[in-house]
């Protein structure tokens, strides 16, 4: 028994209103690309060394852990490094875990993170050797060639009728 796969096309056809909430979002992302997460805060320090004893503990933790963004924060009258862009807490507590022997005082705090992964920036043009595990769980628009994250659009369709209802009283 064979199984031959076969290619195809889906038109969607979406109402012209999607289109300005995509980029309406565009430009959300373009002025403030951060959202509520978690980090692991490693140092707090406040006086006259801090900024020298932060630099150091930075340049450590970067040359040990270097696929982890760290940040230095100032919060009157501390200065904070802390660690990651995680999206839930869960995932914190998974990167404290492995750092808190080295780092006795440190912990998960709730706080602004990096977007890490904006699927309105990440448009994939289409291509004729798109295999069948890149096509998994996408939607291709014919007109624009663009290929899109099925959820993305679910997401797009569930808060099209809220936005424009606050919007334009309808």
């Amino acid at each position: 028994m064979s199984c031959m796969a076969q290619r195809g096309f889906i038109k969607v056809e979406h109402d012209p209103r999607i289109d300005s909430l995509v980029m309406k979002q565009r430009q959300i992302h373009a002025n403030d690309s951060t959202i509520d997460g978690f980090r692991v805060q490693i140092f707090m320090e406040t006086g006259n060394d801090a900024v020298r004893h932060a630099d150091s503990i930075r340049e450590a933790f970067s040359q040990k852990y270097p696929e982890i963004p760290i940040y230095l924060i100032f919060g009157q009258p501390y200065y904070r490094l802390r660690i990651g862009d995680f999206r839930t807490r869960l995932e914190a507590e998974n990167q404290y875990q492995q750092i808190k022997k080295e780092y006795a005082n440190s912990f998960v705090t709730a706080d602004r993170i990096n977007l890490p992964y904006n699927p309105l920036d990440d448009f994939a043009v289409f291509d004729d050797t798109i295999n069948s595990e890149m096509t998994k769980d996408k939607v291709f628009i014919e007109d624009d060639e663009l290929m899109f994250d099925t959820i993305m659009l679910d997401s797009i369709y569930r808060s099209i009728d809220s936005v424009f209802y606050e919007e334009y009283n309808y």
